[in-house]
């Protein structure tokens, strides 16, 4: 119609302002809430390292001594301390600035974490219970994960308000879409009117900031909703690999029982320690785990980079009594090299979703992502508020002629 100023809303859109909308208030708390926790939880490692000064030490130009010193060690200390029941459970070792770390096990009296100097086996620190930064952490991820509530009851809300999420992105993208593209609407789709009032400001926030944020937080929604439900967990490994998910009950080889006797511990952890480091000199972290049980195998993880990445990794598995080396059972110990594109993308889930896929940069990007998803259910609601009970009454006209 000639001189009509706004074209007619098609049903698509309708229905999906009408979604954005209403799905966005039954959601907002929820997202809120693992957004702003997930994004203060992305730092977890940098906040680490200003507050456990512990797992650091001073470079040297030497090799770390091997685990058997180190456990030698530990083993004296705790004779010391009258404690010789200590059974050792895993050791890790970090970069040449890093402790080293021995876990051991009380049985039900609990359980030690010691840190250590690698190059001289000198005690840092006896770590019994989480400090302060472990717990906050801990509280940080708890509210994340489950919103503070039990996990067979927080785990699926939160699940279900992503799945939600995705739904809310996809419509706020149709709905941020100018329906004609005009030099107006260019600079009013991309760019903040810093002059305006707090109404218009604010409507900006949502609207600008929310386009910007939206295809990482399309990527941290999606990697998330993995952790919840299983049928979208192997829908993503189908759609990636196109493979059938299969679910293992048995993920690790078995050590022979029937083989006596068996080398010690430190002996064993020696021989894989040469053999492991020799095949992999760059590691980033090594995780040692000493088997518990006598089907157990000694496993080692290898991680690379930093030794925070996890995607890329190289899982090695030996007999507790011949220390030959096993093949993996589970597909995801499967060597990274040797797998396909699409499940090297599946194994990047968690890097991903917790945005450290590429390090510092990719860090900064999904804090930001999730601070900007964190604040969309807050300024939608106010935009929504105003709309319907913001708006000011105009005073009524004074009638001239009765005064």
């Amino acid at each position: 119609m000639e001189g009509q100023k706004h074209s007619k809303k098609s049903a698509f859109r309708k229905i999906a302002e009408w979604l954005h909308l209403w799905l966005g208030l039954l959601s907002g708390i929820v997202v809120f809430i693992v957004c702003f926790t997930g994004g203060l939880w992305v730092f977890r490692y940098e906040i680490g390292a200003i507050t456990e000064k512990h797992q650091f030490v001073v470079p040297q130009q030497k090799s770390f001594l091997p685990p058997s010193v180190l456990v030698n060690k530990a083993q004296a200390y705790f004779t010391v301390k009258g404690t010789d029941s200590a059974k050792l459970t895993g050791i890790i070792y970090g970069k040449k600035d890093r402790s080293a770390q021995l876990n051991f096990s009380f049985g039900k009296k609990g359980i030690a974490y010691l840190y250590m100097n690698p190059y001289d086996g000198r005690l840092i620190l006896d770590k019994r219970k989480p400090d302060a930064y472990e717990m906050a952490m801990l509280l940080i991820r708890a509210g994340h994960r489950f919103l503070w509530l039990p996990q067979k009851i927080g785990s699926p809300i939160v699940g279900s308000a992503c799945l939600i999420f995705l739904i809310i992105i996809i419509t706020g993208l149709v709905w941020w879409y100018p329906q004609k593209w005009t030099k107006r609407t260019v600079k009013k789709s991309f760019t903040l009117k810093r002059r305006a009032g707090w109404k218009r400001l604010n409507i900006d926030l949502h609207n600008v900031f929310g386009f910007y944020a939206s295809i990482l937080l399309l990527f941290l929604t999606i990697t998330g909703i993995y952790y919840t439900f299983g049928w979208f967990r192997h829908g993503m490994y189908r759609t990636l690999t196109g493979k059938v998910a299969v679910e293992l009950k048995e993920e690790d080889p078995l050590s022979d029982t029937t083989v006596t006797p068996k080398p010690a511990t430190t002996i064993a952890l020696d021989h894989i320690w040469k053999y492991v480091t020799h095949r992999h000199a760059d590691f980033g972290r090594i995780y040692f785990h000493a088997p518990q049980l006598p089907k157990d195998t000694y496993q080692t993880m290898v991680f690379f980079g930093d030794g925070t990445i996890f995607y890329n990794k190289e899982t090695y598995f030996h007999d507790q009594a011949t220390l030959k080396s096993l093949p993996y059972v589970d597909p995801n110990d499967k060597p990274y090299a040797e797998i396909s594109a699409g499940e090297r993308a599946y194994r990047m889930n968690f890097d991903i979703h917790t945005g450290q896929i590429l390090g510092l940069p990719t860090k900064i990007l999904a804090f930001l992502a999730c601070m900007v998803g964190a604040s969309l259910p807050v300024t939608g609601t106010i935009i929504w508020y105003n709309r319907k009970w913001g708006k000011k009454k105009r005073p009524s006209k004074v009638n001239l002629v009765n005064c």
